[in-house]
């Protein structure tokens, strides 16, 4: 049976692709948004307006699920937004939703909210060392989320995401920097590149969060690739398969930004998702190099080539 959902956050990087992970799956989806657009596709809801969110739903009809990838300011872990607009507005829908009939709500969080653990990351693992109102935010509105959800006999679901990559990232993205670097034949000057990730690509981060919305109980879930790679080996694969040679990357020539969370060497643990949906991702970081790349190269070319 198709299911209606509608999801907030389908204009950024991982909501494009999510969107049409979505749709080829067979669901009926709405796209919202807390942000006025011209897009008509998009419906606006105002989320600090609790009457705003009756008066869509009683428009629009309730939907099955609702996603919430929409979160203001992420590239901004320290702003109070966190905190207050972004806390507030999401429990308002966690409210209007349940209350309204709505069955299944999914939050999109981030590996941040492990602080700086290392090693295999399981869900039940609390943040270690310092946070940000960033990580504050997103684990106040899963533990509101999920004591609702078990008040009024509701799903709460909150998917963990870890660092999806892939083409359609800001313009002064790293992936997107190397890229132009490689277009103007310009030498690539970087951060010492030291710290760790768990890299997933985008496709596949869809195809896992389609996984997920099919869940019918409440849980924190880990999405991610499942293994980790220090970034300037990352960065260092990525420049060998645009066929660029290695002295042109300048490692140190840039002082990591203060700001940039610490990254340890750890990785998603994803005994639970594989447990709760029998799938996992499959692409290599090599491969989903490879795949990014030719799509930088589609969304780059002329329309006259």
């Amino acid at each position: 049976m198709n299911k209606k959902i509608w999801l907030s956050g389908s204009r950024g990087f991982i909501g494009s692709y999510l969107k049409e992970a979505l749709i080829k799956s067979g669901n009926i989806l709405k796209c919202v948004s807390n942000s006025s657009s011209e897009d008509d596709s998009i419906i606006f809801i105002d989320f600090s307006n609790k009457k705003s969110i009756r008066k869509m739903l009683n428009k629009y009809g309730v939907p099955d699920t609702f996603i919430h990838l929409g979160w203001g300011n992420v590239n901004e872990p320290h702003n109070p937004c966190h905190l207050n607009e972004n806390l507030s507005d999401g429990m308002n829908l966690v409210d209007e939703l349940y209350a309204n009939g709505v069955k299944k709500i999914i939050l999109i969080g981030s590996s941040s909210e492990y602080g700086d653990r290392t090693g295999a990351l399981r869900e039940d693992f609390t943040p270690s060392g310092d946070t940000n109102n960033y990580v504050e935010g997103k684990i106040a509105l899963s533990k509101y989320g999920l004591n609702a959800a078990k008040k009024m006999s509701r799903i709460f679901i909150h998917a963990r995401l870890f660092y999806t990559y892939g083409a359609g990232q800001s313009h002064n993205s790293l992936i997107n920097q190397l890229f132009q670097n490689h277009l103007e034949g310009n030498e690539m000057n970087l951060s010492p590149c030291e710290q760790y990730r768990d890299y997933i690509h985008v496709s596949e981060a869809a195809e896992g969060l389609v996984n997920i919305s099919k869940l019918e109980k409440s849980c924190i879930i880990n999405l991610g690739s499942g293994n980790v790679i220090q970034l300037k080996d990352f960065v260092k694969i990525f420049w060998k398969e645009l066929g660029e040679t290695p002295d042109l990357l300048k490692f140190g020539a840039n002082e990591q930004p203060s700001s940039e969370q610490s990254q340890p060497r750890a990785f998603a643990d994803l005994s639970e998702m594989y447990k709760l949906t029998g799938w996992r991702p499959v692409l290599s970081i090599r491969n989903g190099i490879i795949k990014t790349i030719n799509d930088l190269k589609l969304y780059s070319a002329s329309p006259l080539d």
